[in-house]
């Protein structure tokens, strides 16, 4: 049983009825809109699409809202490339006619840029030295060459723009947000706790407190302030496109591994992002650099693995999760995951971990209750290697789980005021989840965030 998640990026590749259910199919766990790219009747299509989908197949599927945030993509012109060695001139504007130019809608890039800076484009992909920068324009050599498209991000190396934490888009992006059945805000260029802050209000404030922050780290300022982002945030996005902006890439493995222990000491999910079959989105099978990436991913316990263009815009999306399962499965097989020992933890995380220990000494499967998702998050924290069912009376709050580590969520309602855990097990018996013989552990939370009940029990 598969225990890291994978959430794919849907786009023009992704949009139907039928290729969704077979992603589904296939093994997609959740799945993430980009609100940096099309608009909002295309997003709400693709909301209906996936819950038709979730309905039909018997499933939770949480779906992801990614806001664009303050950073800066380039603006309208006709796709062109760049050759290598040959001058490009980038303009202030919203669009550009000019085959020479390349418009770039917010003037505080211009305010930045200075002659000798280094401008990446999507990722990355193409790289600029700036030669002449004027108010409003600025004259360019192209050092690595490519086809340009508009709309993608576009950086100055090293350097970091002084944005509001919530652009006037996101703004307009989560007036629809919140009234759509979403599960997840993934929240961009996160630079500090006051970011998360700002988003939680604007939600709690529309009533919508039960939808999840995930803080994407992609900045100098989110790795200087990691501990109180993951003390706010519900979990991390490691975006490991973007703190190549910002980082030598020789850098991003160590940078990578070190947020994901500390995401787990903190007892928060992490995903992993950016390039993780990046191939795959012209060619029909992988690279073995991007194998071996999927296994050092699994080596440190991530919660999840997210693909973008692949899925969204590459010839390949279901081939590209069907190698993505299929090497995490097959990497499961050998890395057992560590208890990391966490910060902070509470006498209710010692006793999720007791319960996660004492499961796996029986071989017992564990069976477990929560109203808000808060016992959940700690069972996974301590990566149970057994088989691990939550259940919840929540939709969403079953949503949220199956973005977990090794949890698998299950519907259920109990009165916690009566014999909980006698009404649990026999729940779980009619669900068909365990039979006569099961040896089971058996957890609930009486109290708001609390995880306090635990009995084993011989099914019989």
């Amino acid at each position: 049983m598969r225990k890291t998640k994978i959430i794919v990026t849907l786009g023009p590749a992704s949009s139907t009825y039928q290729i969704i259910k077979a992603l589904a199919l296939e093994g997609v766990d959740a799945f993430r809109l980009n609100f940096s790219h099309g608009d909002h009747s295309e997003k709400a299509s693709k909301i209906s699409i996936i819950r038709k989908v979730e309905e039909d197949l018997k499933r939770f599927i949480p779906i992801i809202a990614d806001l664009q945030g303050p950073s800066i993509r380039l603006g309208e012109f006709k796709p062109r490339e760049l050759i290598t060695g040959k001058e490009v001139k980038l303009v202030y504007g919203d669009k550009s006619s000019n085959e020479d130019e390349i418009s770039i809608p917010l003037d505080i890039f211009f305010k930045v840029l200075e002659a000798g800076d280094t401008v990446l484009i999507d990722d990355g992909r193409i790289s600029l030295i700036a030669i002449d920068v004027k108010e409003s324009e600025a004259r360019c050599k192209v050092e690595i060459g490519g086809n340009v498209r508009p709309k993608v991000t576009v950086h100055i190396h090293g350097k970091e723009f002084n944005l509001p934490a919530l652009t006037n888009k996101d703004i307009e992006d989560l007036e629809f947000i919140l009234n759509q059945d979403i599960d997840i805000i993934f929240q961009s260029f996160v630079r500090s706790k006051e970011d998360i802050y700002a988003l939680r209000k604007i939600i709690k404030d529309k009533g919508k407190e039960d939808i999840k922050i995930y803080a994407k780290i992609e900045t100098k300022s989110g790795m200087k302030n990691i501990d109180g982002i993951l003390e706010a945030a519900d979990g991390i996005l490691i975006a490991r496109g973007d703190l190549g902006m910002f980082y030598p890439l020789e850098e991003i493995p160590l940078l990578e591994s070190n947020l994901a222990r500390k995401a787990l000491q903190y007892g928060k999910p992490v995903i992993l992002a950016t390039q993780i079959l990046e191939s795959m989105i012209n060619n029909p099978v992988p690279t073995r650099a991007e194998i071996v990436d999927i296994f050092n991913g699994i080596s440190n316990y991530v919660d999840g693995m997210m693909l973008s263009g692949e899925t969204a815009i590459g010839n390949n999306p279901i081939l590209a999760v069907r190698w993505l399962r299929k090497v995490i499965e097959r990497a499961e097989k050998d890395v057992i995951p560590e208890k990391i020992k966490g910060l902070n933890e509470t006498i209710y995380d010692k006793f999720a971990k007791g319960i996660v220990l004492l499961a796996e000494s029986l071989n017992a499967k564990i069976l477990a209750y929560t109203k808000k998702g808060t016992t959940a998050r700690r069972l996974s924290r301590y990566r149970p290697t057994v088989p691990t069912y939550v259940a919840t009376d929540s939709e969403i709050i079953a949503r949220q789980i199956n973005m977990l580590w090794g949890l698998i969520p299950v519907k259920i309602s109990i009165d916690l005021e009566k014999d909980p855990v006698n009404e649990l097990k026999r729940k779980y018996i009619d669900n068909g989840i365990v039979g006569k013989g099961d040896i089971a552990v058996i957890t609930i939370g009486l109290r708001d965030r609390a995880t306090d009940l635990a009995q084993v029990d011989i099914i019989s």
